[in-house]
């Protein structure tokens, strides 16, 4: 067997991947037909994966992947187009989930759905409000305070003024990121700011949808030289969960934990079932509602997948 050189995959287009080995790019595709078919993903190599490459011989700069190592942690979203989970970065250790205040708004709702995608990936999510320059109302400050409470982590940025990037920084010293979020919330802003030297382009908001057009077409490692380890993803208008069964979202929902061990029947799904004392908690208001309705629909969801799964 061809000897292999320890790579670790910066991005891919098409079947080509850009592979980091000890400070050289290259130019990979991947070796058989296994690897290359995975029928359970929709992209069998992801940003951050680790992969052994054979170099060739006569082409210098190219080479093939010839395995993928054993991932450590995972942020993945089902990708309806290909009807298939779609890893959008591998062994990282944060999921930023880069929210703003306005232009576009802030959707506390695809932040519950990103922190379900990143712990049930082994990935630890932290709440980015970025454009803290501009007017921020008490709603969405008692929202952040709520995640800030349940022990998530909390930070604001503004990466127009330089506001905030210093602790930013901070954070992801020694860490590898991903940063999600809708189309113009800042994400490749916040990334030109921590570091300018990694180029990325920055699109305009659309006035009448009040959202951000895609600058960024495909998940991307960067390896800065401030040392920052930072996955830039393409802006997501929704996102659908993958790989989660509706009996493990209640588990990462950390404000249903002091109550569910007292539900009447156990495993309970907190949905409709009698002397729920989660549904009791939403209730009493010691729950939050919008909270417990982004549940319900993430559960809601995941059980129409798996009766279209079944037939």
């Amino acid at each position: 067997m061809a000897e292999t050189i320890r790579g670790e995959v910066l991005f891919g287009i098409n079947t080509i991947y850009t592979v980091n080995a000890g400070g050289i790019r290259i130019q990979c595709r991947i070796k058989g037909k296994k690897l290359r078919e995975d029928a359970r993903s929709y992209n069998p190599i992801a940003p951050g994966d680790l992969v052994d490459v054979i170099p060739d011989g006569l082409s210098p700069g190219e080479g093939m992947i010839a395995n993928v190592l054993p991932r450590r942690t995972r942020l993945e979203r089902w990708n309806k187009k290909g009807r298939a989970p779609q890893v959008l970065a591998a062994n990282v250790d944060l999921a930023i989930c880069v929210t703003s205040p306005s232009a576009p708004p802030f959707r506390p709702r695809f932040v519950d759905r990103l922190i379900v995608a990143a712990e049930s990936g082994g990935v630890t999510p932290l709440v980015l409000l970025n454009k803290c320059d501009l007017p921020c109302p008490q709603e969405i400050m008692e929202r952040l305070a709520h995640y800030s409470r349940m022990g998530y982590r909390v930070h604001s940025c503004s990466a127009l003024t330089g506001e905030g990037l210093q602790g930013l920084a901070a954070l992801l010293k020694e860490k590898t990121a991903v940063l999600v979020g809708h189309s113009g919330v800042g994400k490749s802003s916040v990334l030109n700011a921590l570091s300018p030297d990694s180029g990325q382009r920055v699109g305009k908001l659309s006035q009448k949808h009040d959202r951000g057009n895609h600058t960024t077409n495909y998940s991307v490692l960067f390896l800065l030289s401030e040392g920052l380890r930072i996955v830039d993803t393409p802006g997501v208008r929704e996102l659908e969960l993958a790989e989660v069964l509706p009996e493990e979202v209640g588990f990462h929902f950390r404000d249903f934990a002091p109550f569910m061990q007292s539900c009447a029947y156990q495993p309970c799904l907190h949905v409709d079932e009698p002397n729920c004392a989660v549904t009791a908690a939403v209730e009493g208001g010691e729950i939050h509602p919008d909270r417990y309705e982004s549940y319900v629909r993430i559960v809601s969801e995941l059980q129409d997948a798996r009766r279209t799964a079944h037939g």
